[in-house]
C-alpha cells in the first residue's frame, strides 16, 4: 500500500507534515515564553526564552525524525524513497 496517489503527486497528508513540527515547536516556544513571562514579569526575556525554546524544540524534533524509519522499509531501501532523485 502507497501513501501516494496514482498520479505521483504527495497527498495532502504529506505535504502538511512539515508545517506539523514548526507548529508543534511554535507551541513549546510560547509555552516556555508565557511561564518565563508569569515569572519575572519581562517580556524581552520571555521572547528571548521562547525563541530559543522554539529553536529548541525544532532541532531536536529534527533530529529524532532523521533516526525514525519509515514503516516496512530497511534502511537499504531508503534510496529508492518517492520523491528521491540522485
Amino acid at each position: 500500500m502507497s501513501n501516494q496517489n496514482p498520479s505521483g503527486d504527495p497527498t495532502r497528508r504529506q505535504k502538511l507534515k512539515p508545517f506539523e513540527y514548526i507548529v508543534f515547536a511554535a507551541g513549546v516556544g510560547i509555552f516556555i515564553g508565557l511561564i518565563v513571562l508569569m515569572t519575572v514579569r519581562e517580556v524581552v526575556l520571555a521572547l528571548i526564552f521562547g525563541g530559543i525554546g522554539f529553536i529548541a524544540a525544532l532541532l531536536l524534533i529534527a533530529t529524532l525524525m532523521l533516526t525514525i524509519k519509515p514503516k516496512g522499509r530497511s534502511s537499504a531501501d531508503l534510496h529508492k524513497r518517492e520523491g528521491f532523485e540522485p
